[in-house]
């Protein structure tokens, strides 16, 4: 990833840097209005920070590329494994009916031009995939939860069914999340991943030898994921931010306590 001299509180990833038909970003914490614990930019729209201050946030983040708040088409994220299509019948809808469509989702994937495909984190994993043949993209939050239920393959599978989608045309990118070192996990959700079928090799994961505690990497589940699912390894990015050790530029849940901001990842055809 990259910070781009002209957006000094957006990153960006390589791998889309010269894809004219995208644009993209993943916020940091800088640059907002919010105050106390959610300071400042904090684009969580289901948080409990002043919902002026939010959407004064996310009118920040849109007016860089010319857009309207509107435009970051953004989930009620409910730590599932669910995947929303976005559409023209979705687009016509009211922004409440739009609001109702959006609850229980995680993942989104379209071929409209205009929006942006957008996820809320501050420790889980942002992905944003882009289909170079068929012009399609898609929005993952990968949690502990999501990864664990392949929200990833579900969602290459909703691109293919509505697409056209093959793995060996998309291009990845995983964006600013927990590191390992600092991702330890309980004894259930050890086993949730290994009941669906996740190695949790050296590759992974690793126990603590004071604690006995083990630490998981989900970015790099989520990369290996990609991989088993077709992707070639050139085309996937994995940033080495850990969102939890870096507390000036982004908010981490696990640090802070749930009651904390979210950072912002989109991704938009136009």
């Amino acid at each position: 990833m990259f910070r781009h001299p002209n957006y000094s509180n957006l990153l960006f990833f390589r791998i889309f840097a010269d894809e004219q038909r995208l644009l993209h970003f993943s916020t940091t914490r800088g640059g907002g209005v919010s105050r106390g614990e959610f300071r400042s930019l904090n684009l969580g729209n289901y948080s409990d920070d002043d919902p002026l201050n939010i959407f004064e946030n996310r009118s920040i983040v849109a007016r860089k590329f010319y857009k309207e708040a509107d435009d970051l088409i953004t989930p009620h994220q409910t730590h599932g494994n669910r995947v929303l299509l976005i559409d023209a019948d979705f687009l016509n809808l009211s922004n409440t009916d739009k609001i109702e469509k959006l609850y229980g989702f995680d993942a989104s994937v379209t071929q409209e031009k205009g929006h942006f495909l957008c996820v809320t984190t501050a420790d889980c994993v942002p992905l944003l995939l882009f289909d170079r043949k068929n012009g399609a993209i898609g929005a993952i939050h990968a949690g502990w939860k999501g990864t664990s239920g392949r929200i990833v393959d579900k969602t290459l599978v909703e691109m293919k069914k509505n697409f056209g989608t093959e793995t060996r045309d998309v291009l990845a990118a995983i964006g600013p999340a927990i590191g390992v070192d600092s991702y330890e996990v309980g004894k259930e959700v050890e086993e949730e991943f290994k009941k669906n079928g996740f190695d949790l090799d050296k590759s992974t994961s690793y126990r603590h030898q004071l604690s006995g505690k083990l630490h998981i990497d989900l970015k790099e589940i989520n990369r290996q994921e990609l991989i088993r699912l077709g992707v070639p390894k050139r085309q996937i990015e994995k940033t080495k931010y850990c969102t939890f050790g870096n507390s000036r530029l982004f908010f981490s849940a696990r640090r802070q306590s749930l009651h904390t901001g979210r950072m912002l990842t989109g991704i938009m055809l136009r």
